[in-house]
């Protein structure tokens, strides 16, 4: 069993398991917030808090995942182009600084989850209200982030195998 896992990583027609693992933490960190103004919204479904602290939470750790690998694949790249190198430079440096917001934020929202672990209605506090726009503005770092990947694959062809990208178009 572990072998057929292996030779599914290996044998995948995806580059590097970046490309795997990246879109998870994006959906789980895009959904955060609506779940943190449904909190505020419907005060009485202390669910929403729950359910907004573990996409933060989720999210945070699948998008160091999506770091980790996002560096592996990038060790393993060749013969790049001085453009390509300098983009893949930025990808990497937004990456960093957005991992660092969004594991502000989940602390941020821990700290307010926790502080209101017993109440039976959400309380609308500064912190609260203060997480949703920082969240949102780890989410703009995010996008950016995932804009720069998107310049790095459909620009400069960075991970793009050629015979799998022919075999597609057919």
């Amino acid at each position: 069993m572990i072998e057929t896992l292996r030779s599914l990583v290996s044998d995948s027609p995806f580059p590097s398991l970046h490309v795997m693992v990246i879109h998870f933490p994006i959906a789980c960190l895009f959904l955060a917030p609506f779940f943190d103004i449904g909190c505020i919204v419907f005060r009485n479904r202390v669910w929403l808090d729950r359910a907004a602290i573990a996409l933060y939470v989720i999210g945070t750790i699948g998008a160091g995942a999506a770091y980790l690998t996002g560096q592996r694949a990038a060790a393993a790249l060749q013969g790049l182009s001085p453009t390509a190198e300098s983009a893949l430079a930025d990808h990497e440096n937004l990456a960093v600084l957005t991992l660092v917001a969004l594991s502000v934020v989940s602390l941020v929202r821990l700290a307010v989850s926790w502080l209101g672990r017993n109440d039976r209605r959400i309380n609308v506090g500064i912190f609260r209200l203060l997480a949703i726009p920082v969240a949102l503005a780890g989410l703009a770092m995010l996008a950016l982030t995932a804009d720069r990947g998107g310049t790095l694959v459909y620009t400069h062809g960075v991970g793009v195998t050629p015979g799998i990208v022919e075999t597609l178009e057919r």
